[in-house]
């Protein structure tokens, strides 16, 4: 897929309570994601955001080792410990699993809510490129049938 453009990106198009959570997303950051994201369709594409007190410092771009990554991504266990291991020479946190939807909607599918089970906590942020015109990100903390949107916000 070619290159998708940043200043095309809908950043949480939907409207949203005025008391919606924010995630901030530093937009160096968000650029570098989303061409990770372009690089794997047509498979899903996924990684990590980690930082600090829950600002995003650094994202962890990971290989899709789903059976079905078409469909689905996680991230492989070897390469997993990997990035923990950076986390705690940091100190950073896990504050987000990012993945896109390269046919779909950014929305948590059955396999996201259910994935998401194992990571309570940790928002997922996902990325649709059904239209690649006009890709969107969202970003939603998923707990267990409760799931909240979050706006994402894109600082400098």
């Amino acid at each position: 897929m070619a290159p998708l453009d940043l200043d095309a990106l809908r950043v949480s198009p939907e409207p949203l309570p005025p008391d919606a959570p924010v995630l901030r997303l530093p937009r160096p950051v968000l650029a570098e994601m989303l061409v990770h994201i372009a690089a794997g369709s047509p498979d899903e594409a996924c990684g990590v955001l980690a930082g600090a007190g829950g600002r995003v410092t650094r994202h962890f771009p990971a290989a899709n080792a789903a059976a079905t990554p078409r469909t689905f991504s996680e991230i492989a266990p070897r390469e997993l410990v990997a990035i923990w291991d950076a986390l705690d020479t940091h100190g950073w946190e896990m504050l987000a699993y990012y993945h896109s939807h390269p046919a779909s909607p950014a929305c948590p599918s059955p396999g996201d809510l259910a994935w998401a089970r194992d990571w309570p906590g940790t928002l997922s942020v996902i990325f649709s490129l059904a239209v690649p015109a006009a890709p969107v990100v969202r970003a939603y903390l998923i707990q267990g049938e409760d799931v909240r949107e979050h706006r994402i916000e894109v600082a400098p």
